[in-house]
């Protein structure tokens, strides 16, 4: 093979690459772009001379010279979007014009010709139009969907950079991938299947396993094929893992010695194993399996840092015995599979979205069954809860649920809910609820209890509220929790500092915020509340906004609105969180 390091711009200006029909569609979101981002900055910000090299693009090079991607393309793709939101980029104007943009996409593909011209016609818009060609394209195709919410994390993301400038001349010039040429005699589907499986490079939870395996005895074969194979089904995080396991609380070497057995004559045949990888691609786990390896090592050793770039680190540390720590993995991965949400990505239909709790089934384990019958409200909090991590890397809610659920086995669907709500009310800061303090996660809370009050009309709730949902209820029967980063004034800063600077707190408090997405942020800043209203009064993806469209008086939305609308939210919020402490009644 031939490796040749290369830079991002070189990259992107140089030859044509080709996502083949046999690749999964774009699945990255934000904990995978987010960290990229993030450790592209903190290499920009630390000043190294050095080169920051990201991973490798696995190519095989086609008569007409295309590049076909053969492993990378969710990294490359990923790369292409970056690169159009820099060449793009004009946020109130706190940077100049990027250098090194590259002007065109070399990203193609063998199918999935919608997406190419998605991506194409962007590219091609001017910088101004660049928001509104974004925004108007409501095409609902599950691969398009994920291109433009990949694209709008990474507005938000770089908006967050002090200097967009610098990132950007670290990301073209500083950070380099190894392009790698596969032979022309390769046996591509071959190649492919095995990159799948094992991964081109030494990851560092395999570095884990490696030296975890390192302690057990050397003399005995039996304990590292159990303790491979026991990994290896653990590591798919897309998948249930379908191993059978008796009372995974004994914990003694013993009964581990035992289940690891029992494990091994289970899976045996290399045909079974094979058939047994039928959920493979189908689901989407909110972490990666780095991120589960510690909550595992966490729930045993409370000062871990759920920090998978501090993967390696803990694991020396801690230094865990491999038995024991390979039993709590089997263990709790099947917990974290029975309790906690994927999403189903094999319909296309993102208006579905097909996020949910389900478990194996005991009584034939080819079929995947639901684990609470009525489970509205648990796959809710737990979405809200997903949504609202900045970057689901560390997952502090995650940990709360697992430690509560490794004392409460079987939990039913009313305890587990219990729980679920305690921790969301837990996180919800009564006192940050005025902007620029606010938090996403409160927000996306109050859109909870807008939606649990149009459930069960909860006695005390205020009637105002209650006729408003009652107007616009089917917008609330189909609601579903999707990614929104961005904290919306709907009548804008500028309009209070200009017209009523001394009510400026009035208009930074709740009754003026909502929850939306970057895009729509963009794309309606300039925009006052009656044009708001016109161009998302039909869009359900915030349902405090949609209240808020629904108490305009005389298609007016101004002091006296917000307000109102502030004391509405403030008595929701009491009845919802009745504590001693009343919420401040300053916004």
């Amino acid at each position: 093979m031939k490796y040749e390091p290369l830079s991002i711009e070189e990259i992107l200006s140089n030859n044509y690459y080709i996502i083949p029909r046999y690749q999964r569609n774009y699945a990255w979101e934000k904990t995978e772009i987010a960290q990229l981002i993030r450790d592209i900055n903190e290499y920009s910000q630390n000043g190294e001379s050095k080169n920051y090299y990201l991973g490798s693009l696995v190519c095989f090079k086609r008569e007409d010279g295309v590049f076909e991607l053969v492993d990378g393309q969710q990294r490359f793709t990923t790369l292409v979007l970056i690169n159009l939101v820099l060449k793009n980029w004009n946020y109130e104007n706190k940077d100049n014009d990027i250098l090194f943009v590259v002007k065109t996409s070399n990203l193609k593909f063998d199918s999935r010709k919608r997406v190419q011209n998605y991506i194409d016609r962007l590219y091609n818009t001017d910088k101004n139009d660049f928001i509104n060609v974004l925004c108007d394209f409501n095409d609902q195709d599950i691969s398009i969907v994920a291109i433009k919410d990949a694209i709008e994390i990474i507005q938000e993301e770089l908006r967050s950079i002090e200097n967009v400038t610098d990132f950007s001349d670290t990301f073209y010039n500083k950070v380099y991938l190894f392009h790698v040429d596969i032979p022309k005699d390769t046996d591509l589907n071959h190649y492919f299947e095995i990159m799948n499986n094992r991964g081109e490079q030494l990851e560092k939870h395999e570095i884990v396993k490696a030296l975890l395996m390192g302690k057990l005895a050397t003399d005995d074969e039996m304990d590292h094929q159990k303790f491979a194979m026991i990994w290896e089904a653990c590591s798919d995080m897309s998948n249930y893992v379908n191993v059978k396991m008796e009372d995974a609380d004994n914990e003694t070497n013993d009964h581990v010695s035992y289940t690891l057995k029992e494990i091994i004559e289970h899976n045996n045949d290399k045909d079974t194993i094979n058939k047994e990888k039928y959920t493979q691609d189908k689901y989407k786990s909110i972490i990666n399996f780095s991120n589960f390896l510690l909550q595992v090592l966490k729930l045993r050793y409370e000062q871990v840092a759920l920090d998978d770039k501090k993967l390696l680190q803990q694991f020396k540390e801690i230094d865990p015995e491999p038995k024991i720590f390979i039993n709590d993995l089997l263990k709790y991965r099947k917990m974290f599979d029975t309790y906690v949400i994927k999403q189903d990505i094999t319909n296309a239909d993102e208006t579905k979205q097909n996020w949910g709790i389900r478990k194996l089934d005991n009584a034939d384990s080819n079929t995947i069954i639901k684990t609470f019958e009525d489970d509205e409200e648990i796959v809710k909090i737990e979405l809200m809860l997903y949504y609202s991590d900045s970057s689901n890397t560390y997952n502090d809610w995650l940990h709360k649920i697992m430690k509560w659920l490794s004392k409460n086995e079987n939990p039913t669907a009313e305890k587990y809910r219990q729980e679920l709500w305690e921790i969301a009310k837990s996180k919800f800061n009564r006192v940050c609820l005025s902007y620029p303090n606010i938090t996403i996660y409160n927000l996306y809370f109050i859109d909870f209890l807008l939606w649990k009050l149009y459930k069960e009309k909860k006695e005390g709730a205020p009637d105002t509220i209650i006729n408003k949902i009652e107007n616009i209820k089917n917008k609330f029967n189909n609601f579903k929790f999707r990614q929104l980063t961005s904290r919306e004034h709907l009548l804008s800063q500028e309009h209070a500092r200009r017209n009523d600077p001394e009510n400026i707190s009035l208009y930074n408090g709740i009754g003026n915020l909502c929850l939306i997405s970057a895009s729509q942020n963009s794309k309606g800043n300039k925009e006052n509340p009656i044009d708001k209203k016109k161009l998302f009064q039909d869009d359900n993806s915030s349902l405090k906004r949609l209240i808020m469209f629904e108490s305009f008086e005389n298609n007016t939305w101004g002091k006296e609105q917000i307000r109102k609308h502030q004391e509405e939210i403030k008595k929701l919020v009491d009845i919802y969180l009745s504590q001693n402490t009343p919420i401040s009644s300053h916004p």
